[in-house]
């Protein structure tokens, strides 16, 4: 597959990808108040329009001292590198830190931030903010969530120092749903006969946006669709990626070195990271909590048919194979890895299990993909 990397609108994404806090330090230097977050459902809207620069904190951290010290072995590296971040000082410029109950690690997060504070070790540390947003399909979540959006909103304004009005709402929300087409503008690029950017370079491409000021970000992606679109089309079997949230393209790469091409994945980082967008209405408050209740990935979402229902439907556009990635340290995607395996069987596609952290793939794993991915292309030639 050919590369990116002398394209500038690709080099910029690429950078902010791999340069997570550039933006906000940036920002934080010019005066603007920085809120952090940890994953997809704290709403970036309420923190723009709260006059905040949102950032996503983002860690790969291999060695965790000061983590390990409170942290059990149970934690998945990422949770393990985002408080060794937050007590080494690396986010200490963060006005607010919002944790959203997205997963059981993350709420546990929000827990471990808070007993170190009380015990009078967290001096650098942020403000920890437990925005408890469930994702349960009845009445009462609902309630529950446009009550705890409201206090939310009610303590980034004590903390900014004013309230975000119904223009300031409007802003954010028209500033992020611009954002998003951009998304989708690349994500066209990646189903059909207009595959034209590699799973590899939507990780960067797309992961970006999470990092950078909106805008900016927009612009940038436009500045680089018109040169994709040359490309010629990438060939080989079709596959979409499955599990644990991929906030780095070594499992992409792994499989497109053997000449398949990712062209899905289901988490929020990528594929699922824009959705649709924010609804206008006369008010945009209850359309972001909307928004994030309804369309935000998360692994607490119920029933299953809620939500699988991305999943099937992209299983059955143009994929070939899928592969599920379950690393080490899931406790709770393998329980629907059966029944989703299943469907699959039932319908003809093929799968593959990865158990392995997809960092530093074993030979053994790669091995399972090449063959995996020579049976796509066996089955492809035989048509």
């Amino acid at each position: 597959m050919s590369s990116l990397d002398s394209n500038a609108a690709y080099a910029r994404l690429k950078h902010a990808y791999e340069n997570p806090l550039e933006t906000a330090l940036e920002k934080h230097r010019a005066g603007i108040p920085v809120a952090g977050c940890t994953s997809n459902t704290v709403p970036w809207e309420l923190l723009r329009a709260g006059g905040f620069f949102p950032v996503l904190l983002q860690s790969h951290a291999t060695e965790t001292p000061h983590a390990d010290a409170y942290m059990e072995p149970v934690f998945s590296q990422r949770m393990r590198s985002l408080l060794e971040g937050l007590l080494s000082g690396t986010w200490s410029f963060l006005k607010i830190l919002v944790i959203p109950r997205t997963s059981e690690q993350e709420h546990k997060l929000y827990l471990y931030v808070s007993e170190v504070i009380r015990q009078g070790a967290g001096s650098g540390v942020p403000e920890p903010y437990l925005y408890n947003l469930l994702h349960t399909r009845s009445a009462r979540s609902r309630a529950y969530g446009v009550a705890e959006t409201l206090r939310l909103a009610a303590r980034l304004a004590e903390i900014g120092g004013r309230k975000a009005s119904q223009e300031d709402l409007l802003r954010a929300v028209n500033e992020s749903n611009v954002a998003r087409g951009a998304i989708r503008r690349l994500l066209r690029l990646r189903r059909g006969k207009n595959l034209r950017l590699s799973g590899g370079e939507a990780v960067r491409a797309i992961g970006a946006w999470y990092f950078m000021d909106h805008g900016d970000y927009t612009a940038t992606v436009d500045a680089l669709v018109p040169a994709l679109s040359r490309r010629p089309p990438l060939e080989g079997p079709r596959i979409l990626i499955q599990g644990a949230p991929l906030d780095h393209p070594a499992l992409q790469e792994a499989i497109e070195s053997e000449g398949a091409v990712v062209t899905a994945e289901d988490d929020w980082w990528n594929s699922r990271a824009a959705g649709r967008d924010i609804r206008s209405g006369s008010d945009p408050l209850q359309a972001i909590f909307e928004k994030y209740y309804r369309d935000a990935p998360s692994p607490r979402t119920f029933p299953h048919s809620a939500a699988e229902r991305w999943f099937r439907a992209a299983a059955l556009r143009d994929i070939e194979g899928v592969v599920f990635y379950l690393p080490p340290e899931d406790d709770v995607l393998g329980w629907d890895y059966p029944r989703l395996r299943r469907w699959l069987e039932e319908r003809g596609v093929p799968s593959l299990l990865v158990r392995d952290g997809a960092r530093n793939l074993p030979e053994k794993a790669r091995q399972w993909i090449a063959e995996f991915v020579s049976n796509l292309r066996r089955t492809r030639g035989n048509r």
